[in-house]
């Protein structure tokens, strides 16, 4: 039978790989039965994996280069970058010719002087110099600092280029005069100093391009290396300053988008001197102050640009700030999807982060529009430069006769200066204003404060008295008062208020208290992560600033990264076998592994979603416990296990091997001590010591029978419940690790979530169709006729330079002069139309794109979240849509005009000398041949450089999240080091695929240079006799070529964009979960009339070819009724809950069905069925927003209804001391609510919907047992005719309703009343029935056991 089905064999696997992009193993969950132990012989030992796992770092596989790029060449090679050629003429054999991928291994080794590390630490000993770095001093370190060389490189290169550009104006002219004066072996030896100065500038550009390229990549990395080794200094408060999605998005967005921006300011460094020189030729060749009039005409431009980028700074900082907004919005919707579906909020996220888009979209559409009229007047400015000098030197009476030669070196010379100075001034500008809003983003988190605890009082003989103690306590508070601010007032209300305390050694204390009454911040205070405090905290009779004692810490929240669970357990911390071994045992999570086909080699997936919650938090405990800690802090670490788990773990972890076995192991060390935060009573009682916490102040502390009476304040029933607990305990005989009972195993296949992303697709087609497609066809066609006008009319203006002296002798110079400025005006024309509909368009594009992609996200099924990490999915809202906004127009204009400007000067030069043809068909298959393999591989080396930035930007969002534990566990070198190790990697994916576009580049202008050349001495030979068409060839030889390059490399990088456009169409692409909205849901507009649910033989599994998860489940619960929902971790519980909201599908049967109300779900559309079902999770979610937007996302009800519920719930006097009430921003919500509270936020949402069925997935499990009744009983009055679902692991929670459900291995064992399932009649006195429920009750205590039995006989 299906319900039977047994559990699939694991598939064996020839060769283990970890962490590797083809993983497909199946990996175990592992559930806790009370079943016989249970052993698949087919399972490896630990020694087995071990040994895998010494064979497979034997075997390296070899690197297609083993060296890196230069290492064994000659300074000849480097200069004409051979060794960048031959290294992509390997690519091609050994990689393309075979039909291979390139990937990791066919990279060369990192150049030692691209090694990020030493450069990263010597510039942030620079910065820490500085008290707080202002903008320019950080670009004083990053320019001038461990980069100066590649600076004084690049600025020499481009020095080089300037010169000889400048000469060959003044060559040309010479050329023409001899030409023209038919001076032929003269016109010649010019002709070889041209060429000699072609070589020169093909070599200086290309040198200094690759040097700024580098320099570009280096100072990303080293940027991104200073904000991570900052953030990672900062403690929790001080984090807690900044903004999150600001940080992030400068660390995927600001610094991706200076690695452009830095490279155009180099040759900007120059642009005095190329001034200068030209402004020496022109007053040389024009006879006076009067030539150099034509270099302030071109520089008329100047002012435009400065005038509109002034405009666009503001506008750039004003996107910045909405992009922050956006993004951080996108940063919790993609983090919480999962409680947001269930929700039914998906819409209301919509909407924030389309207004936030919505205006992002607004700055970007002002700038690219100013930017695209500061390239009209940029791009042409020879033209229309050229004409007024010429106006102004006939017609002003300077020169009667203006010669052909010095009109076309002129206009030679201002198309460099148009390039060199103007253009690239202009990017120079921009690129200054992008770098400086970006450092000054950078310099705030730089400047960030680390706020470290400070005392307040300054007066330190208490603490030297207590020095001179010899029996001091391990820890000591003396007038402690504790402040969550580092500016304190005297009206400022302390957190911990006057706290006396002494903790020795070897003891054991339990924590508890009610909600806010200041539990966390007394960890905090102990783990140093407060900002300031009064009085004195002391451990061993020291500042703890100065203490050598070793903290370890486990969060409510347990914090796992993606890796192996062993690597989550040692920390970076070096392998013990014997006490790895000792740890796993006590955690029991040696059971876990004997069931795992890698054992603890196991990948986790992001956050840990392979895992169980209690297996996440026995994970974190093993962490601590193999720090060999002085002092232990646990936050309820046993609330996300159930009973009988948390009995051992409490044993045997925490009081065995903390106590007992941990001095044995380090007998030079003394017995640790322990501090447990609990909201467990239960465990409490078994501690050394209990201190109460109320409102800050201890209100009582000692042992058991010292503070019992204060319990009353905290569970008044459980207080009474627990008066002989402390007895029971003495005579209990304590758990031995030696005869611990083993609890059989269930194991649940799964495949590995995370999907690696390194599969590469190469860009197809139909990836630019389907970007087209996005514009309208006439537009396209427009653009491309637009630009072939413009061509025409540049052709034709050069035409009319080359006849100017026919027009001259003809008397017709007036004429000359109106149709060379007809040209000049249709050429604006052509090119303001161009320039505006293609920005228009671009930007329209990406806006649709962004917002299709939206609609995808959260349509998307939740599956997808499971299998890829959110800063994937993240860096395609951010890195990606980034770069396609600010690029995209400039590299399609770009493109259509270098490439366009190349093919109509061919075209113009085969016209002009037919034998010239043969040298263009030879150079279009040269540069088609060259273009069709370095293609593959810069578009392919591009892949895998994007690639590489994901496992950098998860990395930093991984750090951050645990930033605690890295702190606390002193591991902060240890991932500053694989900080260091991915940005290596990251560093040479993006040098080796810019010294392949650079090599590119190269050839390309080497062939040009070639082709060049001959075509100077075929015109020089054949076209002497005719002054026009050898002035105008001359002209079109001279600048044919200068783009060329720089076009194909925009046509590469266009396709490296498609891929950013290719990786959002797969979020588009997404397949949908089942539709939000159906026409049907109109039909049922008061579902759900009642509570009734019905299950009917339910299967269902989370991903297609995974195990069933729920095996044929079936129950019914009537309307009114509080189902409580109980069994082992992994039993199904929350399954149920998955089923219910549609999460995951249930099997497509015909006997298969869920109905609410006697209406199957399945007809329903998703919004319809998750806004009727009310919700309170284990893990309060609150975003970004007012407390108001918060309770009520769309907006429903009026502010009074609000204020009343929050009223029920007892928040009302909390929120009242906010200035701003309900609107108080809450983007930092941890400073203004304690879980706890957040928590009731939760249940104030619920009371203010008014849904007929309410869930609570294990949401009072972190919470004191007295907020646990105040919710259990404020849902029971406000929510009395409500159908309530209760999945608990605490069963006095639902002792006492209606029925309870449990559940084993996916199907319903046991459903009945709690009394029934616990005693054999209506007169029994205690638990005497056997039954599953039963025994749950028994193993949280006889006492507590024998609550929850009167309890539930009471109701």
């Amino acid at each position: 039978m299906r319900g039977k089905t047994d559990i699939q064999t694991i598939e064996s696997s020839k060769e283990i790989h970890f962490r590797q992009t083809t993983i497909t193993n199946l990996l175990p969950t592992v559930v806790i039965d009370h079943h016989e132990e249970f052993h698949d012989p087919l399972q490896p030992s630990l020694q087995m994996i071990e040994e895998s796992l010494d064979s497979m770092q034997q075997k390296e596989v070899p690197k297609l280069y083993p060296y890196y790029l230069g290492q064994r060449n000659y300074w000849i090679s480097k200069l004409f970058f051979f060794h960048f050629t031959k290294y992509s003429l390997q690519l091609k054999k050994h990689v393309l010719d075979k039909g291979l991928k390139i990937n990791e291994q066919h990279l060369p080794q990192l150049s030692p002087i691209d090694d990020l590390q030493s450069s990263v630490e010597a510039s942030l000993k620079k910065i820490k110099q500085y008290n707080q770095i202002t903008t320019c001093q950080l670009v004083n370190v990053i320019f001038f600092g461990e980069l100066k060389w590649i600076t004084f490189k690049c600025i020499v290169a481009f020095l080089i280029e300037s010169l000889s550009k400048n000469s060959i104006s003044f060559i040309l002219s010479n050329i023409i005069i001899c030409v023209s004066s038919n001076q032929i072996k003269e016109a010649h030896q010019f002709a070889i100093v041209l060429v000699t100065l072609n070589l020169f500038c093909v070599l200086s550009r290309h040198h200094a391009a690759n040097q700024s390229i580098i320099f570009s990549s280096k100072a990303r990395l080293t940027l991104i290396n200073l904000v991570y080794i900052k953030l990672i200094e900062l403690n929790q408060y001080s984090f807690k300053q900044a903004n999150i999605g600001k940080i992030l998005n400068i660390l995927s967005g600001d610094i991706n988008t200076l690695e452009q921006v830095l490279s155009m300011i180099f040759p900007s460094s120059v642009v005095i001197v190329s001034l200068s020189l030209a402004c020496y030729i022109l007053w040389d060749r024009f006879n006076g102050f009067i030539g150099i009039l034509v270099v302030a005409i071109i520089f008329i431009a100047y002012p435009i640009q400065i005038f509109l980028q002034s405009f666009n700074s503001q506008t750039l900082k004003l996107q910045k700030q909405h992009q922050d907004k956006r993004f951080k919005i996108t940063n919790e919707l993609v983090e919480g999807i999962r409680l947001i579906k269930m929700y039914a909020w998906e819409q209301a996220f919509r909407k924030m982060i389309l207004t936030a888009r919505g205006e992002e979209f607004k700055c970007l559409l002002k700038v690219v529009l100013r930017s695209g009229i500061d390239r009209l007047f940029t791009l042409i400015s020879q033209i229309w430069a050229s004409l007024l000098f010429f106006i102004i030197l006939h017609y002003g009476g300077y020169r009667s006769e203006i010669k052909v030669a010095e009109m076309i070196s002129t206009l030679q010379l201002l198309s460099f200066l148009k390039l060199n100075c103007v253009y690239m001034v202009s990017y120079g500008i921009q690129s200054f204003i992008q770098i400086k809003v970006s450092f000054e983003r950078i310099a705030n988190i730089l400047n960030l404060q680390n706020f470290e605890m400070k005392q307040l009082n300054t007066n330190k003989k208490q603490n030297h008295e207590n020095q001179k103690d010899q029996n001091v306590s391990r820890i000591q508070f003396s007038n402690f008062s504790a402040f969550w601010t580092h500016s304190v007032s005297k009206e400022e209300k302390a957190v911990l208020k006057n706290l006396n305390l002494q903790i020795n050694k070897g003891e054991i204390w339990a924590l508890i208290g009610k909600v806010g009454s200041g539990k966390s911040t007394f960890l905090h205070s102990l783990l140093s992560e407060i900002p300031a405090y009064e009085g004195y905290l002391l451990f061993d009779g020291q500042d703890p600033k100065v203490s050598n004692l070793s903290i370890a810490y486990v969060e409510q929240e347990p914090y796992i990264f993606p890796d192996t669970i062993r690597r989550n357990i040692l920390f970076g911390r070096p392998y013990d076998k014997s006490l790895y071994q000792k740890v796993t045992q006590a955690t029991e999570l040696d059971v876990d592994f004997s069931l795992m086909k890698f054992s603890d080699q196991t990948e986790i997936g992001e956050r840990g979603i392979t895992l169980s919650g209690g297996q996440k938090a026995r994970i974190s405990l093993a962490r601590a416990l193999y720090s060999l800690a002085d002092i232990y802090l646990f936050d309820d670490p046993l609330s996300a296990v159930d009973a009988h788990v948390a009995e051992i773990l409490f044993q045997i972890a925490i009081k065995q091997f903390i106590l007992n076995e941990q001095p044995q192991i380090n007998p030079n060390k003394k017995i640790p001590t322990v501090i447990i935060a609990t909201h467990q009573i239960q465990y409490a009682v078994k501690c050394d010591k209990i201190a109460i916490l109320n409102q800050g102040e201890i209100i009582a502390q000692g042992s058991y029978d010292q503070v019992k009476q204060s319990l009353y304040m905290i569970n008044e029933g459980l207080a009474q419940q627990l008066t002989s607990q402390q007895n029971d305990n003495k005579n209990q005989e304590e758990i031995k690790l030696s005869t611990r009972r083993r609890n059989g195993v269930r194991l649940t296949q799964i495949q590995n979530l995370t999907i690696q992303e390194t599969n590469q697709k190469v860009v197809q087609l139909s990836t630019y169709v389907r970007y087209f497609k996005y514009w309208k066809c006439y537009e396209l066609f427009l653009i491309l006729a637009l630009e072939a006008g413009s061509e025409i009319i540049i052709i034709f203006y050069q035409r009319v330079i080359s006849l100017f002296q026919q027009y001259q002798i003809q008397n017709e110079i007036n004429f000359a002069f109106t149709l060379l400025g007809i040209l000049t005006l249709g050429l604006l024309f052509c090119n303001f139309l161009k320039y505006l509909i293609n920005n228009l368009q671009v930007q329209k594009t990406t806006q649709n794109i962004h917002k299709q992609m939206l609609e995808s996200i959260i349509l998307a099924p939740i599956s997808y979240f499971d299998i890829n990490p959110s800063g994937r999915i993240i860096n395609r809202f951010s890195n990606d849509l980034s770069l396609c906004d600010a690029q995209t127009n400039q590299v399609c204009l770009d493109i259509l005009e270098l490439i366009g400007n190349f093919l109509f000067a061919l075209v113009t030069l085969a016209i002009l000398q037919p034998f010239f043809l043969i040298m263009i068909i030879g150079l279009l298959l040269i540069d088609l041949y060259l273009y069709s393999f370095y293609n593959k591989i810069i578009s392919q080396l591009k892949e895998n450089e994007l690639i590489q930035r994901s496992p950098l930007f998860d990395f930093i969002k991984k750090t951050l999240g645990g930033a605690i534990q890295v702190r606390v566990y002193d591991q902060r070198n240890q991932f500053t080091k694989l900080f260091f190790d991915l940005s290596n990697k990251c560093n040479l994916n993006s040098l080796t695929y810019y010294y392949q576009t650079r090599c590119f580049g190269f050839n390309i202008d080497m062939i040009g240079f070639l082709a060049q050349t001959v075509g100077l001495f075929i015109f020089l030979n054949l076209n002497n006799d005719d002054i026009s068409i050898f002035s105008q060839g001359l002209l079109l030889l001279a600048t044919y070529n200068d783009g060329l390059q720089l076009g194909l490399r925009q046509i590469i990088n266009f396709a490296t964009q498609m891929n950013s456009y290719n990786r959002m169409f797969e979020i588009i692409d997404i397949s949908p979960e089942a539709p939000h909205f159906k026409q049907d849901d109109e039909n049922f507009h008061k579902f759900p009339q009642n509570g009734d649910i019905v299950f009917s033989n339910v299967y269902m599994r989370y991903r297609a070819n995974s195990d069933l998860i729920l095996k044929g489940i079936s129950f019914k619960i009537k309307s009114g009724q509080k189902i409580g929902c109980v069994g082992r971790t992994g039993a199904g519980k929350s399954s149920i809950l998955q089923a219910l909201f549609r999460i995951s599908e249930i099997e497509d049967d015909e006997d298969s069905s869920i109905s609410i109300s006697g209406v199957d779900i399945r007809i329903l559309g998703l919004q319809k069925l998750r806004s009727n079902i009310g919700i309170i999770p284990q893990c309060p979610f609150l975003f970004t927003g007012t407390i108001k937007s918060n309770l009520d996302p769309f907006e429903e009800t009026n502010e009074e209804n609000i204020w009343k519920a929050l009223q029920v719930t007892g928040l009302i006097e909390h929120i009242k001391q906010f200035p701003n009430g309900i609107l108080t921003d809450i983007s930092d919500v941890n400073s203004v609510f304690s879980v706890g509270q957040k928590q009731l936020i939760c249940l104030t949402r619920v009371l203010l919907s008014k849904k007929k069925i309410v869930v609570l997935d294990e949401a009072t499990a972190n919470l004191d047992l007295k907020t646990d009744d105040f919710i259990q009983e404020t849902l029971k009055k406000q929510l009395k005719d409500c159908t309530i679902i209760t999945i608990a692991h605490r069963l006095n929670t639902i002792a006492d309703y209606d029925k309870v459900m449990v559940i084993h291995d996916g199907i319903v064992i046991e459903y009945d009343k709690p009394y029934k399932l616990l005693a054999k009649s209506s007169n029994s006195t205690y638990i005497d029935k056997d039954s599953e429920f039963s025994r749950l009750v028994k193993n949280t205590g006889k006492q507590n056991g024998q609550a929850i039995f009167d309890m539930a006989k009471k109701q």
